[in-house]
């Protein structure tokens, strides 16, 4: 360690030696108000001066570490001095209580002025820690926005700045804003900080949030850092979303096509109401009626629930946009379409739109183009899709990339080429939430082994005894 560092080292401590002079302090008080109700428990003067001595030993180092620690540049001046000459006036009157200690009225009048100046350096210095309002921010109504499903939710007020406060807002708000990076308001957040902009312009994955968040855990710059709360999945796939969209801070996300995955967590988020599954008599009856009009299997998938399979591929040629048109009043209940070998075209995708839960999607033999994947872009369920013998090709990956459930593409005989499909592949296996499950899934396996319950009954005849392992440390 350099001589530089030591500054450094020594200011970091002041969190730590900042609760001595209060614990002595508050244990004094509590002892002097005891003995004023009951003069048997009066403390005697040696301890008195203890208790007194310790508290401004204690008080001085952790002033002198503090002043060290606000050389950092990363906390709200105004504030940080607030604090400061708060924090030397508490120490002033300790010392203060150390003269006046066998003198009971001017004792009194300085002990109380202490402990309320105390408690104006504690205030401040949690609102350095913790951001403004964060003594009583708990005791606060949790306040919803007015709104009647997620669609209508304003993409940065009602949906992205509550996440940025909850897990960022800490590290980064006026109080203390590391790396010069503030998420207070959304001007400040696209501004960004020393390291640049929160977005560079056409950039969406050299965005320094989004790295930060992909990194291990372990690694320095992983951001939240490691011992604070960490984003979940559906959190991270609510940011990478709003990166990837340009990181809009205007609109609802209705505006900005918010796939279904997305509108889903909000309504979690927000408490709001779930969207009703489709009513399966009245499907299933729709779903006869067009079976027999358009010539194609449309059967539910299962004896209970409303979900549907239509296939149109015995029509061949015969199936035309027009037929996948009329699909429209059973769309929200299908769940595999099996389009292979029909005259559909990029312009009949469109009613693709409507069905929600589409899980997996047969495009293969078809005239479809990387502008009919384009119109997949909501279908935030798709599962599986088959582009095998299209004319797909590279300009696709983007609209690939924007289907959060795309586990298996099937792209044999099309024009996507081995590098656009690696890179593809990489980028969902970098994905935060990813990320997050690998995290969560390692956590719970370490779990698991500590667990782990194992007997030994003894060595079989002729066999040594098992060694037993040393004793922990």
């Amino acid at each position: 360690m350099t001589s530089a560092a030591l500054p450094d080292l020594a200011g970091r401590l002041h969190p730590a030696l900042v609760h001595l002079p209060i614990g002595f302090l508050l244990l004094l008080a509590l002892t002097e108000i005891a003995g004023w109700l009951r003069p048997a428990l009066r403390p005697p003067p040696p301890l008195r001066t203890f208790a007194l001595a310790a508290g401004l030993a204690a008080a001085l180092a952790a002033a002198a570490c503090g002043w060290l620690l606000g050389r950092s540049g990363e906390h709200e001046a105004a504030l940080l001095d607030r604090h400061r000459w708060a924090g030397v006036a508490c120490t002033a009157l300790t010392a203060a209580l150390l003269v006046l200690r066998h003198r009971p009225v001017p004792y009194a009048l300085t002990f109380t002025a202490c402990l309320v100046t105390l408690g104006v350096a504690g205030h401040l210095g949690g609102t350095l820690t913790h951001g403004e309002g964060y003594l009583w921010r708990a005791a606060a109504p949790a306040v919803r926005p007015v709104v009647a499903s997620a669609a209508d939710a304003r993409v940065f007020e009602d949906v992205i700045h509550p996440l940025l406060r909850q897990r960022c807002i800490a590290c980064h708000g006026p109080a203390k804003s590391n790396g010069g990076l503030r998420y207070d308001t959304a001007e400040a957040v696209l501004r960004g900080g020393k390291s640049g902009p929160l977005l560079p312009p056409g950039q969406p994955a050299a965005s320094l949030m989004l790295r930060r968040l992909q990194l291990p855990l372990e690694a320095k710059e992983h951001m939240p850092p490691k011992g604070r709360p960490q984003p979940t999945a559906a959190e991270l796939e609510l940011l990478e979303w709003w990166l990837h969209a340009g990181a809009p801070v205007r609109g609802q996300l209705a505006d900005h096509a918010a796939p279904p995955a997305i509108l889903a967590t909000v309504t979690a988020r927000l408490d709001l109401p779930a969207a009703a599954a489709p009513d399966r008599a009245a499907l299933l009856s729709l779903a006869r009626e067009l079976e027999a009009r358009l010539g194609i299997v449309l059967r539910p998938l299962a004896q209970d629930g409303p979900w549907l399979e239509a296939n149109a591929r015995l029509r061949g040629p015969r199936f035309t946009d027009e037929h996948l048109r009329a699909l429209a009043p059973v769309a929200a209940g299908i769940a595999r379409l099996d389009l292979g070998g029909t005259a559909v075209t990029d312009a009949g995708l469109a009613t693709l739109r409507a069905m929600t839960s589409l899980q997996r999607l047969h495009l293969d033999q078809t005239a479809v183009t990387a502008a009919g994947v384009n119109q997949l872009s909501g279908l935030s369920r798709l599962e599986t899709l088959n582009l095998v013998g299209t004319t797909v090709g590279d300009e696709a990956l983007p609209a690939l990339g924007r289907l959060p459930g795309l586990r298996t593409l099937y792209a044999w005989n099309t024009r996507l080429s081995e590098p656009a499909l690696a890179k593809l592949a990489r980028g969902r296996q970098e994905a935060p939430r990813l990320q997050q499950l690998r995290r969560e899934l390692a956590d719970a396996e370490a779990r698991l082994q500590a667990e782990t319950f194992t007997v030994h009954r003894g060595a079989e005849a002729g066999a040594s005894p098992p060694v037993s392992p040393p004793d922990p440390p």
